[in-house]
C-alpha cells in the first residue's frame, strides 16, 4: 500500500482529490508487469481530457486577445518610425511586443497545466513508489534526462513535476509547436488570399488560425502525457520481463551472445536518448553480465536462422518487447520485423504486434 499523503495537492479539485484519495487505498502488485487499473485508467482519461480542452482553448483564446484588441483600437497599434542607417522603418513594434507577452502568459499556462495533469498521474499511479528499491535511481534518471543533449525525445526535457527540474525544456517543446501553428496559419491565410482575392475580409483571416493554435497547443500537451505515462508503465514491466528472461535463459550462452545483436537490430542501441530504449539495455546487461563494448557481428538475421527453434521463439519476444516498449511501433521497426519475416526467422503478423502496442499504451500491459 501506498506511504504517500494527498495533503501536499491542495492545488487539486475536489473531484481530482476525491479519485485520488480512492487510488491511494488500493493495492498494487508488484510481481506482475505494470497494469492500469479500472479507476487509474478513468482519472487519466479524464485529465487528459480536461488538460487537452484546456490547452485546446488557451490557443483559441490566444487568437483572439492578439487580434481583436488590434481591430478594436488600430491607433494604438499603429506603426513606429525606427531609423536604421538613415533609413526610416515603419515596423509594428507594439504590436510585436505585445505578442511576446500573450506568447509568454500562454507558455505559462499550458506549463501550468501539463504540470498539474502530470503530477496528478504520477501521484494516481504511485510513480515513483516508495517502497520500490528502485525510487532514488529512478528520480535520478529523470533528473539526468534533462541534462542530456536536446533535439532527441521530450522525455529530455524535464517533464517531471515532481523533481520541480528547469522547465526551459518544455518551454522549448512549446514554442515550437506554436512556431508550427504560426507556419499553418500562414500558410492557410495565403491560401484563402490566392482563391478568393479580394473578397477575403482581412478581419476574417485574422481568426482562421485559431484552430490551427488549438490543435499544436493540444497535440504538444497530449505528447508530454504519453511521454509520462510511459515512464510511469516502462521501469516495471522491464524488470519484470528481463526478469523472466533471465530466470529461463541466464545461463545459455548462445541466448546471451544475441541479446545485445537483438537491440542493435532493432534500433535499441542507438536510441539511449530514449528513456525506455535506454532503460531496457541497462537491465538487460545488468541482469545478464553483458558487455556493451563487444563487437558486434552485423549478421544478427544469420545468426538467428542457425539458433535452435526455442532460441529464435525468446529472441522473438524480445524482438516485439524492444519495439513496443518505448510506446510507439514505427514504420522502421515494422520494416526490420517484416525482413525477418520473409527470412523464416519471425512468426508474428504485424497487425498483432500492433494490437499489442494498442493495448500497451492503453495501460493494460505489455504481453508477449
Amino acid at each position: 500500500m501506498s506511504t504517500r499523503s494527498t495533503k501536499d495537492l491542495n492545488s487539486l479539485d475536489d473531484l481530482a482529490k476525491r479519485y485520488l484519495s480512492h487510488s491511494l487505498t488500493i493495492l498494487h502488485p508488484a510481481d506482475e508487469p505494470y497494469v492500469l487499473s479500472d479507476l487509474e485508467s478513468r482519472v487519466i482519461r479524464r485529465t487528459k481530457t480536461a488538460t487537452l480542452i484546456v490547452a485546446a482553448f488557451l490557443g483559441v483564446f490566444g487568437v483572439v486577445l492578439l487580434y481583436l484588441p488590434q481591430q478594436s483600437w488600430p491607433t494604438f497599434f499603429s506603426h513606429t518610425s525606427v531609423p536604421i542607417n538613415g533609413i526610416i522603418y515603419q515596423l509594428p513594434l507594439i504590436t510585436i511586443l505585445y505578442g511576446i507577452l500573450l506568447v509568454y502568459i500562454e507558455v505559462n499556462l499550458l506549463l501550468a497545466i501539463n504540470r498539474w495533469g502530470v503530477n496528478l498521474i504520477m501521484h494516481v499511479c504511485q510513480f515513483p513508489r516508495n517502497h520500490d528499491a528502485q525510487y532514488d535511481r529512478h528520480l535520478r534518471a529523470l533528473a539526468n534526462a534533462a541534462l542530456e543533449d536536446s533535439n532527441r525525445s521530450i522525455i529530455r526535457f524535464g517533464i517531471d513535476p515532481y523533481l520541480h527540474l528547469p522547465r526551459w525544456g518544455v518551454t522549448v517543446f512549446l514554442l515550437f509547436n506554436l512556431a508550427k501553428a504560426a507556419l499553418s496559419e500562414l500558410a492557410i491565410k495565403t491560401m484563402l488570399t490566392q482563391v478568393a482575392g479580394q473578397y477575403v475580409f482581412r478581419q476574417m483571416t485574422h481568426f482562421v488560425g485559431a484552430p490551427f493554435y488549438a490543435f499544436w497547443n493540444a497535440w504538444a500537451s497530449w505528447r508530454v502525457f504519453h511521454e509520462a505515462q510511459i515512464r510511469i508503465m516502462a521501469p516495471t514491466t522491464i524488470r519484470e520481463f528481463v526478469s523472466e528472461l533471465h530466470d529461463e535463459w541466464g545461463k545459455d550462452d548462445q541466448f546471451r551472445s544475441l541479446i545485445l545483436e537483438t537491440l542493435h537490430y532493432t534500433g535499441i542501441l542507438k536510441r539511449q536518448y530514449n528513456y525506455a530504449n535506454f532503460l531496457l539495455t541497462e537491465t538487460l546487461t545488468d541482469r545478464f553480465t553483458l558487455k556493451t563494448t563487444d563487437t558486434l557481428t552485423g549478421h544478427f538475421a544469420e545468426r538467428l536462422a542457425a539458433s535452435p527453434a526455442t532460441v529464435r521463439l525468446s529472441i522473438e519476444r524480445l524482438l516485439v518487447f524492444g519495439v513496443i516498449i518505448d510506446g510507439k511501433l514505427s514504420l522502421a521497426d515494422r520494416k526490420r520485423l517484416n525482413i525477418l519475416r520473409k527470412k523464416g526467422v519471425f512468426t508474428q503478423d504485424i497487425q498483432d504486434i500492433k494490437k499489442i502496442s494498442r493495448e500497451y499504451n492503453a495501460g493494460r500491459g505489455l504481453w508477449v
